[in-house]
């Protein structure tokens, strides 16, 4: 589109016009700061800053950072890192430092137009490097963008602001019912009246891979959707992308689909429907159909541990055998009370499920927002 093309008070310019590159140099040791941000503290898509460490962690020069400038990764940019840094701080030479030219762009804009899919397909498009491709300043301030008036900016930025604290809300809710639910099953979930194996409440099955001649990417006739491990996994169901005619070991509606091998030992996700299992999985359904939640809960307690033990096979490779999860020990509880603890629990599972949804949906409004249609 050329400038000409572009609504009344429309603007075309140069990045380097909106935006300018602060490159102030700090030596760990001798800053009074108390604050260190490297990339791997940054979210993608995310402005907020929820993690940090300290000078002290790091050696070399590093960039100075005012409160209210915007942090940057010009390394792998693909990453989609950008965030506002609320204190004074040193950060990574692995990304940039820069602030708003209010002259040319609202401030607070700045940083939600950095989010945008125009321009991080820029950035990455302009980064240079195969194995780490890092975006040089100079090629950045030459970058032409299409920036909506004044008027526009200022109501976009409103509805972004809003949304931004929406999602914030979200993950602060979600944060608190995981620790909810962590402190209800560390409460239910340990008893000091003796404890029970697994297998008194659970039938495990362990999976077993089909012949490859016998796998298909469609369904056919009498197969059955495959699950080979976690990369079919969804937030609580599997999406299937393979089926089989030869049914090796099968998982039940209900069924929890525990991953027993690799350093995703101890996923998990329900059965939705039959599926055939391959070796990376276990079936676990318990005795009593009613109580598959608070099987699946158990589970979800103890996964940890069993993924400690699934390290200390003596392998390089973590895995955990049939006869240890059949052997796993558990606290014993009353049909009753676990009926009880298992409706609690997996309301809490809603209440995130919906924080989640609504997250996802206020960023789905966000992204439209960005998409700057003039």
């Amino acid at each position: 589109m050329t400038e000409q093309q572009l609504p009344a008070g429309w603007q075309m310019v140069k990045f380097g016009d909106i935006a300018k590159h602060i490159s102030k140099r700090v030596e760990p040791s001798e800053t009074d700061l108390e604050i260190y941000v490297g990339l791997e503290h940054l979210d993608p898509d995310s402005l907020k800053i929820k993690r940090h460490g300290v000078p002290s962690d790091v050696a070399g020069q590093k960039l100075l950072v005012k409160k209210g400038q915007i942090i940057f990764g010009k390394r792998r940019a693909y990453q989609r890192k950008v965030a506002v840094a609320d204190w004074d701080c040193i950060c990574s030479a692995h990304a940039m430092v820069l602030e708003a030219n209010p002259k040319k762009v609202i401030p607070g804009f700045l940083p939600f137009f950095m989010q945008s899919d125009v321009f991080m397909s820029r950035a990455v498009a302009i980064s240079e490097g195969s194995l780490s491709p890092t975006i040089k300043w100079k090629v950045l301030s030459e970058q032409r963008f299409v920036i909506p008036t004044e008027n526009k900016q200022s109501m976009l930025l409103q509805l972004l602001n809003k949304s931004e604290e929406t999602i914030g809300h979200c993950d602060a809710s979600i944060i608190a019912v995981d620790q909810a639910t962590h402190a209800l099953r560390s409460k239910e979930f340990v008893s000091d009246s003796g404890m029970v194996e697994l297998q008194e409440i659970a039938d495990i099955v362990m999976g077993q891979s089909p012949k490859g001649a016998n796998c298909f990417d469609a369904y056919t006739a009498g197969s059955l959707p495959l699950l080979n491990g976690p990369t079919e996994f969804g937030e609580e169901f599997p999406t299937p992308v393979q089926y089989t005619n030869q049914i090796t070991r099968e998982a039940e509606i209900d069924d929890v689909l525990f991953c027993v091998r690799g350093s995703t030992t101890g996923r998990m996700n329900k059965a939705d429907q039959k599926y055939c299992i391959g070796r990376g999985l276990a079936a676990i359904r318990a005795k009593s159909p009613e109580l598959n939640e608070y099987v699946f809960q158990v589970l979800c307690h103890l996964r940890d541990a069993i993924f400690e033990q699934a390290k200390g096979a003596g392998s390089t490779f973590p895995n955990i055998s049939g006869k240890e999860l059949k052997e796993w020990r558990i606290s014993p509880m009353s049909k009753e009370r676990a009926l009880v603890v298992s409706k609690n629990l997996r309301q809490l599972t809603l209440v995130k499920s919906n924080l989640l949804y609504k997250k996802e949906s206020v960023q789905a409004l966000k992204k439209s927002l960005l998409s700057l249609e003039v």
